[in-house]
């Protein structure tokens, strides 16, 4: 079902480089396209880390836990009892997990135990990690590392994780996946036209991308989906600047049964707050995980 709920406009993005720099960048690119795509492709690979006091906040309010991936530390929180069904919530490229701690109070009142946490590069944990095959790894090695995990509510990048970890047979029984990229052909399109790449760059940068993972057409083929065993609700916000808009009909269309939920004027990373947003994402999570033997929720009424 679709749904357009207007909104004051407030959009918002990551700039990824000043006016200048896409100037010197778009220069670059047509006097020397594999060597700047080698330099876009290293800024992938280094997103913007913020954190603020975030950690201190979420370590009072939850249980932090330390992760260990390889050689770096990945920093978890966990809200609510143990042995409910537990919601995992993931950020998107250059975010962090308290992102999502609004949606935490929600879910715990529905009876839900909540996992949130920072991807490697990103937030309070170490390492680095900007591309699709690592937004991948950090969720499979925390729903391998938490129990009773039931559903994934994820974010951009993180979304577009989580589709492709299902679709690898990550088992889940529900997803809500917000802002995500339904073609990584059209976003990457989108991405080097605001950082100023030419034709050639970007074509040089889409092949070391692809070598680091799989042919774009093979995941834009979103062969394999889990549509008979999981639920999905995709959410896109109609001012998104980042991922557009369309995206939101190609992945209801791949994926048969999904529902869809469009809202207008919050942009790509405020559509995370939209009140209506939660209410209706919960919602769907709750009658998903009833439809599941065992997996209805109790009401929880000490959520801690």
């Amino acid at each position: 079902m679709m749904k357009t709920l207007p909104k004051n406009s407030t959009t918002d993005r990551i700039e990824l480089l000043t006016p200048a720099q896409r100037r010197w960048v778009s220069l670059s690119a047509r006097l020397f396209p594999g060597w700047t795509a080698r330099k876009a492709e290293a800024m992938l690979l280094r997103p913007p880390r913020k954190r603020g006091r975030a950690g201190e906040v979420l370590s009072a309010w939850g249980q932090r836990e330390t992760l260990n991936i390889g050689s770096h530390a990945m920093a978890l929180w966990h809200f609510g009892e143990t042995g409910r069904p537990r919601i995992v919530l993931v950020h998107g490229w250059g975010g962090y997990g308290a992102q999502l701690a609004t949606w935490v109070p929600a879910l715990l009142a529905c009876g839900f135990a909540v996992t949130l946490f920072d991807q490697l590069g990103h937030g309070d944990s170490e390492g680095q990690a900007g591309h699709l095959p690592d937004f991948i790894a950090g969720l499979r090695a925390v729903v391998d590392a938490v129990p009773d995990t039931a559903a994934v509510v994820a974010h951009s990048m993180g979304a577009a994780g989580a589709l492709h970890a299902v679709r690898e047979g990550l088992a889940v029984d529900a997803l809500v996946l917000i802002g995500s990229p339904g073609s990584f052909d059209i976003h990457l399109k989108t991405l080097s036209r605001r950082v100023g790449l030419g034709r050639r760059a970007h074509h040089s940068l889409r092949g070391r991308l692809e070598r680091r993972y799989v042919p774009i057409a093979e995941m834009d083929a979103l062969r394999g989906l889990p549509v008979a065993h999981t639920r999905a609700l995709f959410v896109h916000d109609e001012d998104d600047s980042e991922v557009d808009f369309s995206h939101l009909a190609r992945l209801n269309a791949a994926w048969s049964g999904s529902e869809t939920m469009a809202t207008r004027g919050y942009g790509h990373h405020r559509v995370l707050r939209a009140p209506e947003v939660i209410a209706r994402s919960v919602a769907f999570l709750v009658e998903a995980l009833q439809q599941k033997e065992g997996g209805q929720p109790k009401e929880n009424e000490e959520a801690a």
